[in-house]
């Protein structure tokens, strides 16, 4: 009797060994499981230091503006011409348009300077009701429209290089502008960026200094550009009422151009 329950007592005794062995054993797995998929630390810092609710900022904007003489004369005229053929047509405007480019070529402005911005062919049509009260379109003739875009440092030559164009055959003057050229605009701009920040800075450091807070870095900045062209008056009102026999000396002046650049910039700050 005493050797079955010795022999029972043993084999239970196996049985807790083996259920405490496998037990161990899964534990350590797991362990080892979270161990492999824990989310290393620099990855919590950085996204604790870019969410963290507690930190603290300022934002500012800061603007600057700059007015500056336009260095860059672009006009836009050319030549139409009506003929009852299209070939008829297009002969007229050559020739005129030639005499119209050689004429500027004489007042100083380079063929480079030149260049054609619109060029159309199409027919005209009249109305004519016919003996049944319908309308009828009839073939009239055609007309040609070549129109050229002059781009040139000589802004003080905008009324002469008129002037050249329209006693020479051009009968259309559709736009005159002053503009910065790119180089010129870029330059300015580049400088315009580094005031506004400073302005943004003066602004932030000016509202901190009764909280008793100070700059300690910078989390963002965004730059806005923003060019805003500007057209003498005087310059605009001459040239809307311009008439061709009204063209010699012809007053065209330029204004300044404004060039504004706004940025918004996010401060970190901290106590004093």
């Amino acid at each position: 009797m005493n050797n079955r329950v010795n022999v029972a007592v043993i084999i239970g005794t196996v049985f807790v060994l083996a259920f405490a062995v496998t037990l161990t054993q899964s534990e350590n797995q797991v362990e080892s499981q979270i161990v492999e998929d824990k989310i290393p630390e620099e990855l919590i810092y950085e996204w604790l230091k870019k969410y963290d609710p507690s930190e603290q900022t300022i934002s500012v904007s800061g603007s600057s503006t700059i007015s500056s003489n336009p260095d860059t004369l672009i006009i836009v005229l050319g030549v139409e011409s009506e003929s009852k053929t299209a070939t008829e047509s297009l002969s007229q405007n050559s020739n005129s348009l030639n005499s119209v480019i050689s004429s500027l070529s004489n007042s100083g402005i380079s063929e480079d300077d030149i260049q054609t911005s619109n060029f159309s062919i199409y027919p005209l049509y009249d109305s004519i009701k016919d003996s049944d009260g319908n309308w009828q379109q009839i073939l009239n003739g055609y007309r040609v429209s070549n129109i050229l875009s002059i781009q040139t440092e000589k802004i003080n030559s905008a009324g002469d290089i008129i002037d050249a164009a329209v006693s020479s055959g051009a009968n259309r003057v559709d736009n005159v502008s002053f503009q910065l050229s790119d180089d010129k605009s870029q330059k300015i701009s580049d400088d315009l960026i580094a005031y506004a920040i400073n302005d943004a800075t003066q602004k932030a450091e000016k509202a901190l200094v009764p909280l008793k807070q100070k700059i300690v870095g910078v989390k963002s900045v965004i730059i806005h550009d923003n060019v805003v062209p500007y057209y003498d008056t005087q310059m605009r009102a001459s040239f809307n009422g311009f008439a061709e026999s009204s063209m010699k000396s012809t007053p065209l002046l330029s204004g300044d151009e404004e060039i504004t650049t706004n940025v918004s910039v996010v401060f970190y700050i901290s106590q004093k």
